[in-house]
């Protein structure tokens, strides 16, 4: 199977058959130069809001590449939504996760401030974070075609983040107790949020405050799993019901 050269923009779901699209320099440079792609060529791109285009290059430069719309394609969102709320993490681990979150279809991160967080920070350094962030998710769209770029927050602490999600769906809580439920949503639900605390575990009174709100505990086996690992298999798993 060959695979399709693709690339970003973020253009209006009003695009019609017919219409041209000029990416920006950068997308521009990677088609060209990296994909060597060239006129006459047909590329996919996509707008992360789910929609694709297929589109005929007709224009090939280093820093400008013009495509005309060939076909265009509304893709709806994976169901259910499946929001993760994950203890934040220092070093490059957080950055490894957003690719392969947003491969499996994430519909939003949220990067938690908990108790034994170990790195922490103003908000105002995370800016520039979030920023390189997005670019990986849509790297990851590109790679994987998925239309739809996650939501990507700033570092929020626990109570807030319950607050926004226990209102509607579904809210579970990873525990390193081997004896909780396994984690399986139900088939109905529209939305399931998910917490994955750090490795050391939540608190006591973390966990007790999730479950006061409705939040159901889970387990993902008898092994103490890294932030990531745990992150990455709960959204396997949950997705799972639903595709299953």
């Amino acid at each position: 199977m060959v695979r399709k050269l693709r690339a970003f923009d973020e253009f209006e779901s009003s695009i019609q058959v017919g219409d041209f699209i000029e990416l920006c320099e950068e997308e521009s440079f990677h088609l060209a130069r990296v994909l060597r792609v060239k006129e006459q060529q047909f590329v996919e791109i996509l707008n992360g809001k789910g929609f694709l285009v297929e589109g005929k290059c007709v224009q090939v430069f280093y820093q400008q590449v013009k495509v005309e719309v060939t076909a265009v394609e509304s893709v709806s969102r994976l169901q259910p939504d499946i929001c993760l709320g994950v203890a934040w993490t220092k070093g490059r681990k957080w950055e490894e996760m957003i690719r392969p979150l947003t491969e499996l279809g994430v519909c939003r991160i949220t990067p938690l401030f908990t108790k034994r967080t170990e790195a922490r920070g103003p908000l105002e350094k995370f800016e520039g974070k979030r920023r390189k962030w997005c670019k990986l998710a849509i790297e990851a769209c590109k790679q994987s075609g998925n239309p739809w770029i996650p939501t990507i927050d700033l570092p929020s602490n626990l109570s807030d983040f319950i607050c926004d999600h226990s209102s509607s769906g579904e809210l579970w809580i990873g525990s390193l107790d081997a004896n909780k439920e396994k984690l399986q949503p139900s088939s109905s639900a529209s939305r399931v949020s998910l917490l994955i605390g750090p490795e050391g575990g939540w608190s006591i009174e973390e966990e007790k405050l999730v479950c006061e709100e409705g939040g159901r505990p889970f387990s993902l086996g008898p092994y103490t799993l890294r932030v990531e690992s745990a992150a990455l298999s709960a959204l396997a798993v949950a997705r799972s019901v639903h595709l299953g």
